[in-house]
């Protein structure tokens, strides 16, 4: 998304210029794209000039948006998506730690944008 964004300048980029710069397989970035695109945050071009673009602005599309399209919902552990994965949580000492910590991945990603990404912008101390 970063490399998109960067190098696309609002116009498409072929996956696989994307796949030579940052030394991936084109296969395996062609899957990632079909789920950014199936969450909306790419479009997709076809023909002699196609590829892929971002779907809306690299300023509004977050770095959680992006990991929870590719990976679904940030969970550190099982019971924090589902109560019912642990017959614990009612009375575990840690399932509200482990709730504060999931909330903190969750607000630094989501506090973060591909612009900031591309643009070399993140702050390690912030």
């Amino acid at each position: 998304m970063a490399d998109i964004h960067k190098h696309g300048n609002g116009e498409t980029v072929p996956i696989k210029d994307v796949a030579e710069r940052q030394n991936l397989s084109q296969r395996y970035l062609s899957q990632l794209a079909t789920l950014l695109k199936n969450a909306q945050l790419l479009k997709s071009v076809w023909g002699m000039h196609g590829g892929y673009k971002l779907a809306r602005p690299g300023r509004e599309i977050t770095i959680l948006e992006v990991v929870e399209a590719i990976e679904g919902p940030i969970s550190i552990i099982d019971c924090i998506i589902d109560d019912h994965q642990c017959d614990r949580t009612e009375f575990c000492n840690c399932h509200e730690l482990w709730m504060d910590v999931n909330d903190g991945i969750r607000e630094k990603l989501g506090s973060r944008t591909i612009d900031d990404l591309a643009n070399g912008t993140i702050n390690k101390t912030g």
